[in-house]
């Protein structure tokens, strides 16, 4: 028959065991975070340069004509996919 300390051992390596994995997954979790923050820190202070910019260019950005402005537009495309 099987003691009951060993049983009692097994148990408690499994608890053990499954509580590692869940902190590995935590930290996994809290890095994408603490990743994502940092984007979004990025991106923000992006966006306030662009509304810089846009406000002090503004009367030059509505005189653009239509081929400028598409040129502008793929230009600020590019740059957003080199931030994300």
């Amino acid at each position: 028959m099987v003691d009951i300390s060993l049983i009692v051992i097994v148990s408690n390596t499994l608890v053990v065991l499954a509580t590692f994995v869940a902190t590995l997954y935590r930290i996994k979790i809290e890095r994408e975070q603490i990743r994502t923050f940092k984007e979004n820190v990025s991106a923000s202070q992006c966006l306030d340069s662009f509304r810089k910019y846009v406000k002090a260019e503004r009367a030059e950005l509505v005189d653009m004509d239509r081929a400028e402005l598409v040129k502008f537009l793929d230009y600020l495309e590019k740059l957003g996919g080199r931030l994300t």
